[in-house]
């Protein structure tokens, strides 16, 4: 059986004041691309569907649409859908009971994923479990007792049945728990199961696009979820391997520069239903973006006067300069050769020896700030006239004069 594995869509995505929701229906658009090359038999979407909680109208309009098409192309395949910790969980199950009848399953609530969805595809079966993102008290402990072969953290203790459970990890282990049961059944012992999940497991390569939890107390071990046959995650934006049968697809776009030049894929899954120990294939599929994310790093000069960029003039850019000095405005100035650039950063490159004054501690105290003002207007304009630099520095004087009489005068309040 076949499936195709993505997530963290956030669409309605501002990008440095940039929508980029043209970028993601042109990336829904290679989705149902892929889902028309092969025979798949589900898809499943691991969280953030959305970028905020309350999605603006268009992309929600996007994602509807994407969603009637999908049915209208593929009106056998099964779509599996859950909330990640940007999407809003009861907005995102709105009409998910009429939606479940054209085998579309959302599935919102963690204490519902409990549940199996079998799907068949001639003589073979797979067991579907949707597990969105555990907000703390979304699960509640079901019995006294502590699991174990889980003896992975000191906070492995008993919690009293009915117990709201707060944090990931308590959260990850009692779903562990449920689904070990579970998976024991008469029903499910003899087919693969398949988890879709969003969460944040330990070791994962994180991005600066994400929702990032801090130390290690929100972080699950992949341990939790060994008994699946496949376990398709959310969360992490980067596309990784956590074992042979768990991956995060990534998200479709880069979503911030450092993942610049990093490829993007679906996840094509194949899983052997009738093998021994049910073997599970996984295929990359690459993206092709509608616009790269790029960084780039060079002189000003060379992004403005010269073609030696120019190839990147369709990119969404970051670009560093290294100029000796600070360029006023260089955004303004560069726009013109790149219409997409989003994002400079001025990285003065200076010689130690040659330009930065080396002051001893007592002549630094003896400094005054006219001084000071001077010094740092030749540092940042080396090559200005003096009499500008003159004239500068005597409007500085009048200022700082001013205010000294006022303050002596006690005319300023603490």
């Amino acid at each position: 059986m076949k499936l195709l594995h993505t997530g963290d869509l956030h669409l309605g995505k501002i990008f440095h004041e940039t929508s980029l929701l043209e970028d993601q229906r042109h990336i829904l658009g290679q989705l149902l691309d892929e889902l028309g090359k092969d025979n798949y038999s589900a898809l499943l979407i691991a969280g953030d569907i959305y970028d905020r909680s309350i999605p603006p109208a268009e992309a929600v309009e996007v994602f509807s649409a994407f969603l009637a098409e999908t049915k209208e192309k593929f009106p056998d395949l099964a779509v599996f859908i859950i909330p990640g910790n940007h999407d809003s969980a009861q907005r995102l199950a709105f009409a998910s009971s009429i939606l479940r009848r054209q085998n579309i399953y959302i599935t919102c609530n963690p204490e519902d994923a409990f549940t199996p969805i079998i799907i068949s595809q001639k003589d073979e079966k797979v067991a579907f479990f949707l597990l969105p993102f555990m907000a703390p008290g979304s699960l509640q402990a079901e019995k006294n007792g502590i699991n174990p072969e889980l003896p992975l953290f000191p906070g492995n203790c008993p919690e009293a049945p009915g117990k709201s459970l707060f944090s990931q990890e308590e959260m990850a282990e009692e779903a562990s728990r449920r689904f070990k049961e579970i998976l024991k059944s008469t029903e499910l012992k003899n087919i693969p199961a398949v988890l879709v999940s969003h969460c944040f497991t330990l070791g994962g390569a994180e991005s600066s696009s994400e929702r990032i939890f801090i130390g290690n107390a929100e972080k699950i071990h992949h341990r939790l979820f060994k008994d699946f046959s496949y376990t398709a995650l959310g969360h992490l934006h980067k596309f990784q391997k956590v074992t042979d049968r768990m991956y995060y697809s990534g998200s479709p776009l880069a979503y911030a520069f450092d993942e610049a030049g990093s490829d993007k894929f679906f996840i094509k899954v194949e899983i052997d239903a009738k093998g021994t120990g049910f073997p599970v294939k996984t295929t990359p599929v690459k993206i092709s973006p509608r616009k790269k994310v790029t960084r780039l790093k060079g002189e000003f000069k060379d992004f403005f006067d010269s073609q030696k960029y120019s190839g990147y003039a369709d990119d969404y850019l970051e670009i560093e300069l290294t100029d000796k000095t600070i360029r006023i405005n260089p955004m303004q100035a560069l726009k013109q050769n790149f219409p997409n650039l989003l994002s400079i950063k001025q990285n003065l490159q200076y010689n130690t020896e040659e330009t930065k004054t080396k002051i001893k501690s007592d002549e630094r105290e003896n400094m005054d700030p006219v001084h000071n003002f001077k010094e740092f207007e030749k540092y940042l304009y080396p090559s200005q006239p003096d009499e500008e630099l003159k004239s500068k520095t005597d409007f500085f004087s009048s200022i700082i004069k001013q205010c000294t009489q006022k303050e002596d005068a006690g005319e300023y309040e603490a």
